[in-house]
């Protein structure tokens, strides 16, 4: 115990007399840790670590695709759910949902919340609990019969809910909160940490339907979330096999589904995993972290090793002395390890510190910019990861150092001579194929990064169809009292009016105006937003071969607001209110695909499905805008006139079912956005206090929101390549000034014999040049390999970019011969007296 210890010390004395050695190792070894434990983290917590479900991996989501149409709606209906849940071979349950925001306004400040309409089926399937109550059951709520709406009698509440909001009173249970005005009784309250189906959701409210509404299938109306249990043994292909037999009986079971539409559709059941349909497309992006965490531990290893030999070799003389004086190799092997175990403990301590305040900042991302990202912590396994990592850098370096050092000879070392002139063929082969390592894999990590940020460059140029600039956005959702009745939307449309007054009179605002949040900018909808729009004068034409389009809404003033451009016709006036002749505005490619090149002001639209509305005619045709991601591109939206009637009944059937409850204000000012909200949050509540507005932000935000993902994992990626970039570079830089001193007299002879400055300055520099060559060769060809994986996270990029590979290595090969000329420049100034009179 005592010798250990005693090799400790001296190995750590060593050590800090050498900082030239040992703080750039640390260094290098810390960084390649940390960021491996980082990344590992992240992913382990969101792709690896089990869903916070019992046996989650029997956890499926159903899901619906159409091979042969534009098919947007991909969930799953009611009735589908029924037939499903009675002939189905493969699930134990399957339950039903469907997700909606929501006012909370009883104790307090009214305030947003994620609620989700539930069938008891959910819980079943999830196998979930309370901390206090019961779970939902069908008697907490009453289904629709007849023309009268189904209402909900109990609610289940999240744990932090309670706990947040109510203080963990116990006398919840049973009592009534208020939601969207609605009083709602409390039947329990949920098991710690349980959320469903998002992190944010946290109010569970009872659902179901009646028979006779759900024997009917609705394929139109795929738009519901689905959660199932897989029997013990069934797996996701068999489950598949088992709903694709159930969509071929469809048109035996119901009445409404031909044998022609299925085929027309090519309608499939689509089984998805639940963890792949909760972490969706982040899987190639973090995998895609991972892989360049990887290199750069690599990276970092191989400099580490190269310093390591280099300080085995100067310390040649010192093992040969130790050995002549009795030393064996047992004392030897005790002596490097001891100061290699140091050099990895320090390394892991601060690797472990870089990678801990990286998770605590969640790597710059927002808690909803990637799934299950409050998930992610420092725990056992990222502990675990480091001592790991630590442990085998310490052993590898130890290793390295003591092979290197026992193949010393000990009658040359300790005689000089010419053996000290040039290192030999071995060490020297082995410390380039290192460094010609680094450079391959640093150069891999260059031509992703460059990749990343082209695709990132040309997601910035694409022309928005709006200007971002001075304007402040808000959601204000509008719930009237419960008994409005007929009135309910003229009750909603004074509302909007009031605000929308009081706002205008602000002093600072330039404007403020309102649209639907369906056709807004940057803004996901659900598919329920979505329908087929005809031409309504091209009669025989199948409903199905019609463009799907988003139904939105807007103010007369909402375009020029946004600076969306009327490319023809006008915006909307009263008159469009009517029901005659009611007045629409298609989005410019909408038009495109309803009437090609002809002019469609005065045509008129319709639903492709029968319906019992009006046909509309179009009075304007607006610029696209993407109203779903940029990468999407633009969006056919129908814009319908948001006027705000006077009178109840001048409001038109279909045309105002989804307008004016969920509008997004557009406020454009000069002022300060923390000043302007916080006048509009008095204004609002003055108007009612029981509204609440939410998704509060400027354009601005909304637009760098929309490209958050692909700017922080390029950004990442970014790091890890400038990080290798340096890493490599300084490799070929010690090298060469490794061989110089090394070969000091031989340089001083060739200059004593006549060689020019000059010409030791080429050599040398040849030298760098050869190896930087060498690793961009296997670069490309690693880059060429593996940049193919980039394919769904790049826009409007090819992985094989010739830009990207030509400047990633002409940028790599610059900074190798820059690295390569400082001791090729030191090389040139040796005085061959002092070199030969050393010798």
């Amino acid at each position: 115990m005592n010798r250990d210890s005693g090799f400790a010390r001296h190995a750590l004395r060593r050590l800090i007399r050498q900082p030239g050695f040992s703080v750039p190792v640390a260094l290098t070894l810390a960084l390649g840790i940390g960021a491996s434990a980082a990344v590992f983290a992240l992913v382990n917590g969101i792709l690896i670590r089990p869903l916070p479900y019992r046996e989650a991996d029997r956890l499926v989501v159903i899901r619906h695709a159409a091979s042969r149409i534009d098919l947007p709606m991909n969930g799953i209906s009611p009735g589908a759910a029924d037939y499903y849940r009675a002939h189905n071979r493969v699930f134990e349950e399957i339950g039903v949902y469907v997700e909606h925001v929501r006012t909370l306004s009883d104790l307090g400040d009214p305030e947003r919340v994620q609620t989700a309409l539930v069938t008891p089926g959910v819980f079943s399937v999830l196998r979930t609990a309370t901390s206090a109550g019961r779970l939902i059951d069908p008697a907490d709520y009453e289904p629709p019969a007849g023309n009268v709406a189904g209402v909900v009698r109990g609610v289940l509440v999240s744990h932090d809910l309670w706990l947040r909001r109510y203080g963990a009173d116990p006398s919840l249970i049973g009592r009534t909160i208020e939601i969207d005005r609605l009083r709602l009784r409390v039947v329990g309250v949920a098991e710690p940490g349980f959320h469903f189906p998002h992190a944010e959701t946290q109010v569970w409210m009872a659902w179901g339907w009646p028979t006779t509404v759900a024997s009917r299938a609705s394929l139109s109306g795929l738009a519901y979330g689905s959660i199932a249990r897989l029997k013990p043994g069934v797996s996701r292909a068999d489950a598949e096999r088992d709903l694709q037999r159930l969509v071929g009986t469809m048109p035996d079971a119901f009445p409404d589904v031909t044998r022609s539409l299925l085929d027309e559709m090519g309608l499939r059941a689509v089984v998805v995993p639940l963890k792949d349909a909760v972490v969706g497309d982040v899987r190639v992006a973090l995998l895609l972290l991972l892989g360049a965490a990887s290199f750069l531990l690599l990276i970092t290893c191989a400099n580490a090793v190269n310093l390591t030999l280099v300080r085995a070799e100067r310390m040649r003389r010192e093992v040969a002395v130790a050995r002549a004086l009795g030393a064996s190799d047992g004392h030897l092997a005790r002596r490097f390890l001891s100061e290699s175990v140091c050099l990895a403990a320090l390394a892991g301590a601060l690797g472990f510190a870089l990678a801990a305040v990286a998770i605590d900042l969640r790597f710059g991302f927002a808690p909803n910019e990637i799934p299950r990202l409050r998930e992610v912590g420092v725990d056992g396994a990222v502990v675990a990861l480091t001592l790991g990592l630590a442990t085998l850098s310490g052993g590898l370096l130890g290793a390295v150092a003591l092979a290197s050092a026992r193949r010393a000879d000990l009658a040359g070392t300790l005689s000089g001579g010419l053996s000290r002139m040039t290192p030999g063929r071995r060490e020297q082969i082995g410390r380039r194929v290192l460094v010609g390592a680094q450079v391959a894999l640093a150069l891999t990590l260059l031509i992703g990064s460059a990749l990343m940020a082209q695709s990132f460059w040309r997601l910035k140029q694409v022309k928005l169809g709006f200007d971002p600039e001075g304007a402040v956005i808000f959601r204000l959702p509008v719930t009237p009292n419960a008994g409005a009745g007929r009135n309910y939307y003229h009750e909603v449309a004074r509302i909007h009016a009031e605000v929308l007054g009081r706002v205008r009179a602000l002093p600072g605002v330039d404007g403020v105006e309102a649209g639907n949040i369906a056709g807004f900018p940057l803004t996901p909808v659900p598919s329920f937003y979505k329908s087929r729009i005809a031409a309504a004068d091209r009669g025989g034409v199948s409903a199905d071969v019609w463009p799907y389009a988003l139904f939105s809404f807007a103010t007369p003033g909402y375009f020029q607001a946004m600076a969306i451009p009327l490319v023809r016709g006008r915006t909307f006036r009263w008159e469009d209110t009517g029901r005659v002749g009611h007045g629409v505005i298609l989005s410019a490619s909408l038009a495109r695909a309803l009437f090609g090149d002809q002019d469609p002001i005065g045509r008129r639209v319709r639903w492709a499905r029968p319906s019992r509305d009006p046909d509309y005619t179009v009075v304007g045709v607006a610029g696209d805008v993407p109203s779903e991601t940029i990468r999407d591109g633009p969006s056919k939206v129908l814009y319908f006139p948001n006027l705000y009637p006077p009178k109840a009944d001048t409001i038109t059937g279909v045309v105002h079912d989804y307008i004016p409850d969920d509008e997004v204000y557009v406020v454009r000012t000069q002022l300060p956005t923390a000043a302007i909200v916080s006048t509009i949050r008095r204004l609002i509540h003055e108007v009612d206090p029981k509204l609440a507005i939410t998704q509060v932000g400027t354009l601005g935000e909304l637009v760098a929101g929309s490209v958050a993902r692909t700017r922080l994992t390029m950004l990442l990626v970014l790091v890890a390549a400038g990080t290798a970039l340096c890493l490599g570079v300084i490799g070929i830089y010690g090298i060469l000034s490794y061989a110089v001193s090394q070969r000091t007299s031989e340089l001083g002879l060739r200059i004593a014999l006549g060689a020019s400055p000059k010409a030791v300055v080429r050599m040398v520099v040849r030298q760098g040049a050869l190896l930087a060559l060498a690793g961009i060769a296997l670069g490309i060809v690693s880059a060429l390999a593996l940049t193919r994986y980039l394919r769904t996270l790049l826009y409007e990029v090819s992985p094989t970019d010739p830009v990207a590979f030509v400047v990633m290595t002409a940028l790599l090969f610059g900074v190798a011969l820059a690295a390569s000329y400082v001791p090729a420049r030191r090389a040139a100034l040796v005085d061959p007296v002092v070199a030969l009179r050393h010798e």
